[in-house]
């Protein structure tokens, strides 16, 4: 596995169920959100069978998004052609943040839902 990004609304991704993005919001979200696309199922052995999307960058690359507890993870976000500053602004959409599987937040043009900047 690689390093992902996650979108939550904690100040670290590992405490996202403590501030939880639901299943049905995410679902919902991302099916009326133009710039997501539902691309095939992901089988996940506790939370069970959903949907996975994809978001293509300004620069092109393609990023895997799909919901675990609480965030939601994001596959493919550290390539070279992808502009991260428009995911936190995807982010900021949820009233989340978007955070690294370090704690790292990145900022969008609105600035960070919860006001930290690392």
């Amino acid at each position: 596995m690689g390093y992902e990004l996650h979108i939550t609304r904690a100040s670290h991704w590992m405490d996202s169920e403590e501030y939880p993005i639901a299943f049905d919001e995410w679902i919902a979200f991302a099916h009326r959100c133009p710039e997501l696309r539902e691309d095939g199922y992901l089988d996940l052995v506790d939370v069970g069978r959903q949907p996975g999307f994809t978001w293509i960058s300004p620069g092109g690359g393609a990023v895997g998004l799909h919901w675990y507890e609480g965030s939601v993870t994001l596959s493919g976000a550290h390539a070279p052609d992808v502009d991260r500053v428009a995911l936190a602004d995807l982010a900021a959409e949820l009233a989340a943040n978007l955070v690294g599987d370090d704690g790292e937040h990145y900022t969008g043009t609105r600035g960070s839902v919860d006001g930290v900047e690392h």
